[in-house]
């Protein structure tokens, strides 16, 4: 069932490519060209690449050119993760064509391939696992949570803030937070976070995903770099969380 909705949805991005990947990447074009030679030669890593190049060009040239082109590059990334077997990456992928109010065909169809691809059970199952929050540029700030040994839960946030030269330098701004979740139902305070007084994580999980809030002040962000926040929706991914990271020092 997957299978034809994916060949539909990479029609338009088939017409007029060439087989070989081209040299540069310096367009929205050349990186959709790039990336479609590399999903035909079955190279799908290589492809995810491209077309997340391909995403960042469509965002900077948003403002000439509508949505269409940045439409066009989450399709591609939402089919080239089906094909990398990461059914929640292409869930991630997808919202953010829904959540800008995207309905060209590609979207659509994709609705009923990214639905047969996840499993929604084992993400509703519990609050542990994997979420990512979109940071622009193709890149994602996430939030891990897992269940420790006396039953409570950890959360470990890291957040990005992408800049706008994130292919050159990395992000702009990276930052490290974790603590315990303390809380039932469905809102938790995050707790054990050294954070100064007066400073404070809040978690709202609904249905599969979850709402951060902060204080948003400059001696709160002390997590990370300049601009960092851990605050906005995340989107559950994975129900088996990642290994947390080292606390910045």
């Amino acid at each position: 069932m997957t299978r034809p909705v994916i060949c539909l949805a990479l029609l338009s991005l088939l017409v007029g490519t060439a087989q070989a990947a081209p040299q540069s990447c310096d367009s929205v074009s050349l990186c959709n060209a790039a990336g479609t030679a590399a999903y035909q030669a079955g190279r799908y890593a290589e492809a995810a690449e491209a077309f997340e190049r391909q995403l960042r060009r469509a965002e900077q040239e948003q403002e000439q050119d509508g949505s269409a082109a940045r439409e066009l590059a989450l399709n591609n990334l939402v089919v080239t993760s089906l094909r990398l077997e990461q059914p929640g990456q292409a869930r991630a992928w997808l919202n953010l064509a829904l959540a800008d109010g995207m309905q060209g065909t590609a979207t659509r169809n994709n609705l009923r391939s990214v639905a047969s691809a996840v499993d929604y059970q084992a993400l509703g199952a519990s609050i542990e696992g994997r979420y990512l929050r979109y940071a622009g540029a193709a890149v994602w700030s996430s939030l891990d949570i897992s269940r420790q040994a006396d039953g409570r839960y950890r959360a470990s946030f890291s957040p990005l803030r992408a800049g706008g030269k994130v292919e050159e330098y990395g992000p702009a701004a990276v930052g490290n937070l974790q603590g315990t979740l303390q809380g039932d139902k469905a809102y938790f305070q995050l707790t054990a976070a050294q954070l100064p007084k007066g400073c404070s994580v809040a978690l709202l999980h609904e249905g599969l995903d979850i709402q951060v809030v902060e204080v948003i002040d400059p001696r709160c962000q002390v997590y990370g770099g300049s601009g960092i926040s851990v605050a906005g929706r995340y989107l559950k991914v994975s129900a088996e969380p990642q290994a947390p990271q080292a606390p910045i020092q």
